[in-house]
């Protein structure tokens, strides 16, 4: 399979919440989590993305991630026995990065306008580098 294929587009105008979803969704499986699908109905007040290891959240708004999310998505993912990240459009607030870590709850960084992605703690650079086991 051509890796290269599956990399997320650039979306120069931007990305509403839906389309960072999606954005979203495209980068799980390319990183390796192959059946992520966007969730819906019940399954939407838990998470925006799953798969059959991960939980996902899509953090697009125009502030930085906060302590809460974090701490909610990794009780989400415990309770559900998969493991928990987190996209954020924006920046990071120390105390979410370090309570991130501590959870074990991995940060991407993405940027719709140009496609690209980065790893805003340490274990979201370990999944950056080396992808999301399926």
């Amino acid at each position: 399979m051509d890796m290269d294929s599956l990399l997320p587009e650039p979306m120069p105008w931007g990305a509403n919440d839906a389309e960072a979803t999606e954005l979203c969704r495209r980068w799980m499986i390319y990183l390796g989590a192959s059946d992520t699908v966007v969730a819906s109905g019940d399954d939407r007040r838990a998470c925006d993305l799953y798969s059959s290891r991960y939980l996902g959240w899509v953090d697009n708004r125009m502030g930085n991630l906060e302590v809460e999310l974090v701490e909610r998505s990794a009780s989400v993912a415990i309770a559900d026995g998969r493991a928990a990240v987190i996209f954020v459009r924006r920046g990071v607030l120390p105390a979410a990065r370090q309570r991130a870590d501590e959870l074990g709850v991995a940060i991407l960084g993405f940027d719709p306008q140009d496609a690209a992605l980065d790893g805003a703690n340490l274990l979201g650079r370990e999944v950056c580098a080396s992808g999301l086991a399926d």
